[in-house]
Order: structure tokens, then C-alpha cells, then sequence
């Protein structure tokens, strides 16, 4: 993971955001389970799948980290209906936070969601992350 100052003001700021969507997503945990609690949690955490593959490869062109946040979070919901991740979480149950517990075609319209925030989040990160380098270059004397 190297690359210029810029590319590391960038994963500082896609980690900070990252954890926020985080602490949201554990914040949403502690609600009653309603549709729209369901689908704001599927929604978060595409967006933070998509803010960690953000991390790793910060150059990448937005709609990329939003097709990567969908597909992933996607790639797990149906993963699934394998039975594979419900075995996972019996061995190591703080893993239903990353696999859930059931297949649920509800999340895709959550993932598709968080896919929509990443479109608006990321160029603000980007920019937010540009600024602060903007901010810290010496003014040229007058």
C-alpha cells in the first residue's frame, strides 16, 4: 500500500469514514428490527465495504468502489444460501456481523442503496482529503 502523501490523506480519510459507518452500522444493532433499520444496516455496510476497498486502492474511479461495495456485500447475501456463513457464525457468532444470518433479497435493495451513498461519499472524502494538503502547502511571499 504505497503511494504519494495524497494517496495516504486519502486511506486516513476513507479509514476515518470507514469507522463512523462502522460505529453507525454497531449503533443500528442496539434498535428494534424494523424494515427501515434493515435496510439503513444493509445500506451501511455496503457503503463501508465499498470505503475499505476505497482504503486500498484510493485512485479508483467512484462508480468502481460502488459497483465493489454492491457486489461484495451481494456476493455475501448470497453466499448464504450455502449454509456456509451460518456455520461460520455458530463456530464464531461475532461473525453475523460480517455474514448475517439469512438470505434476505431486502439487503440487496439495501446494498443497492449503499451503493448510491458511496457515489456521494467518496468525491466527498476525496475532497475533503485534498483540501487538507491544500491547506497545508506554504503560500507563496507576496
Amino acid at each position: 500500500m504505497t503511494g504519494s502523501a495524497g494517496d495516504r490523506r486519502a486511506r486516513l480519510t476513507f479509514a476515518a469514514t470507514a469507522a463512523v459507518v462502522l460505529l453507525a452500522g454497531l449503533g443500528l444493532q442496539l434498535l428494534d428490527r424494523t424494515v427501515v433499520v434493515d435496510l439503513a444496516g444493509s445500506a451501511l455496510y455496503a457503503c463501508l465495504v465499498g470505503l475499505v476497498v476505497a482504503i486500498f486502492w484510493p485512485r479508483l474511479p467512484v462508480w468502481v468502489v460502488a459497483v465493489a461495495g454492491f457486489g461484495i456485500a451481494a456476493a455475501v447475501e448470497l453466499l448464504q444460501l450455502t449454509g456456509i456463513p451460518s456455520r461460520l457464525v455458530d463456530a464464531v457468532p461475532p461473525l453475523r456481523l460480517v455474514f448475517g444470518s439469512s438470505f434476505d433479497p431486502l439487503d440487496l435493495v439495501g446494498y443497492t442503496l449503499g451503493a448510491l451513498l458511496l457515489l456521494g461519499i467518496v468525491p466527498l472524502v476525496r475532497s475533503r482529503a485534498a483540501g487538507r494538503s491544500a491547506e497545508r502547502r506554504p503560500r507563496p511571499a507576496r
